[in-house]
């Protein structure tokens, strides 16, 4: 998701529960679309606090990556998160609890300019993306959805149940 220069503040895209933090130092390289398709392994490159936990369809990782004039991430939920600091000074990994619920829409943090937020998520069969790559999104555009399940995948999911019974 590549935010909008003039909007610095990021939201929890689902309802889900964060349990682990992991921060990785690095660069703070730009993460224009040009650069990022120049680059390979933009993402992971730069400084990123990772945020992995669950939402209802299991697996949910949330990051927020730094970027040239971002020299600041800041999460809400984390008050011990400092980012762009000298290597000694950082945690890498840190349990944050089981007792934070995001809902969808709620506030998560912000950057000290715009930046980038990375999505990594288990999701039903039938989930489908409604963007298109490069795509600028607004607060409260809808990523995806779950479409219906289709009469032909209901068989196909009853069939392999069955098989993996019978074997």
């Amino acid at each position: 998701i590549d935010l909008p220069l003039y909007f610095y503040r990021f939201h929890s895209p689902v309802e889900w529960s964060p349990t682990h933090r992991r921060h990785f130092h690095g660069e703070l390289l730009s993460v224009s679309p040009s650069i990022a398709q120049w680059l390979p392994g933009l993402f992971c490159i730069n400084e990123r606090a990772v945020y992995l936990g669950e939402w209802e369809h299991g697996f949910f990782s949330y990051t927020a990556v730094g970027a040239t004039n971002v020299g600041t991430i800041r999460v809400y939920f984390d008050k011990t998160l400092q980012t762009n600091r000298p290597r000694a000074h950082y945690q890498k990994d840190k349990y944050i609890g089981s007792n934070i619920a995001l809902k969808k829409g709620d506030p998560v943090g912000e950057f000290r300019m715009g930046s980038t937020i990375v999505l990594v998520f288990e999701a039903p069969s039938n989930f489908q993306f409604s963007l298109k790559c490069g795509q600028k999104l607004k607060m409260g555009q809808s990523i995806g959805h779950i479409g219906k399940e289709t009469f032909a995948s209901k068989v196909q999911t009853i069939e392999n149940v069955r098989s993996k019974n019978i074997t």
